[in-house]
């Protein structure tokens, strides 16, 4: 990636340069994915106090400050809510991620719809000209690869043109637009988003491939990313998706301790409901 000033540096480059400012600047909230991927726990709101404080609304006024605050009891009753499926208590703390990844990790990712989504629009803004491509660990199943080198020389090939000549095709059409625009042929620019390159735009990225990277926040609360984790972090869960899940979890367990224990405890009970119960 070059080196040299804003000026000198494409959108794409522009861009990883702010994630990898992000990524020295917060070492304990972001994660790389790969190549280009990127997981950041960008902010949270409420924490096990809050769970423990909804929970109790109707029982009396013994609020908790803080996870400090916590006795025995409490971290029992935590156990409890969650061993027992008392969802709504979990709903009440929530976390904004944001990540970037490829389409096709989207598109298994938008399905868990009890969230916030707001996605990098190539509209008004150009795609990311960086694709995924798979690692050795991502191309093999049981020490077989699916893919060998040559797909893999083609596959990378391929992603390549199709993301130059989107890029061509784009600074060709711009230049026809203001060579329009110098002959008077069409009206001067003028503030906000030009509608000509506009609409390039929105038919160009047409042809991006789902293996291309977007920019995402995610807003979802505690609850919903459980359910997250337990669909996404499992061993049957794709490869590429997988990876994200496991660095939100890691992200979240290290912001949130007493909580990750718990639901690890709670999990290991449901695996295995002859065990020991937490204490």
């Amino acid at each position: 990636m070059a080196q040299d000033t804003t000026c000198t540096l494409s959108p794409t480059e522009t861009f990883y340069r702010d994630l990898a400012q992000r990524r020295a600047e917060h070492p304990d909230t972001t994660r790389a994915i790969g190549q280009y991927g990127y997981i950041e726990l960008e902010s949270t709101w409420g924490d096990e106090a809050t769970i423990l404080n909804t929970a109790r609304i109707s029982t009396g006024n013994n609020r908790l400050s803080s996870v400090a605050d916590f006795t025995p009891k409490d971290r029992r009753l935590l156990f409890e809510l969650l061993r027992d499926q008392h969802g709504t208590p979990f709903e009440t703390i929530y976390f904004r991620y944001r990540f970037v990844a490829p389409i096709f990790v989207l598109r298994q990712w938008v399905k868990h719809r009890i969230s916030s989504w707001n996605e990098f629009s190539m509209r008004y803004r150009s795609p990311i000209d960086a694709f995924y491509l798979p690692e050795p660990a991502a191309t093999q199943v049981d020490g077989f690869p699916v893919l060998d080198e040559d797909d893999l020389e083609s596959y990378e090939k391929l992603m390549r043109a199709v993301l130059d000549w989107q890029s061509e095709r784009y600074t060709k059409t711009c230049r026809r637009i203001d060579e329009a625009r110098e002959r008077g042929d069409l009206p001067p620019k003028t503030p906000g988003r030009d509608p000509y390159r506009g609409r390039a735009r929105e038919l160009l990225r047409n042809v991006v491939p789902v293996s291309a990277y977007s920019d995402v926040y995610w807003t979802v609360n505690l609850r919903s990313l459980m359910n997250f984790f337990q669909l996404r972090c499992k061993p049957g869960a794709q490869y590429e998706i997988r990876e994200y899940a496991n660095a939100a979890r890691e992200l979240f367990a290290a912001q949130y301790p007493l909580l990750a224990e718990v639901i690890e405890e709670v999990a290991a009970l449901q695996q295995n409901p002859k065990g020991t119960q937490s204490e």
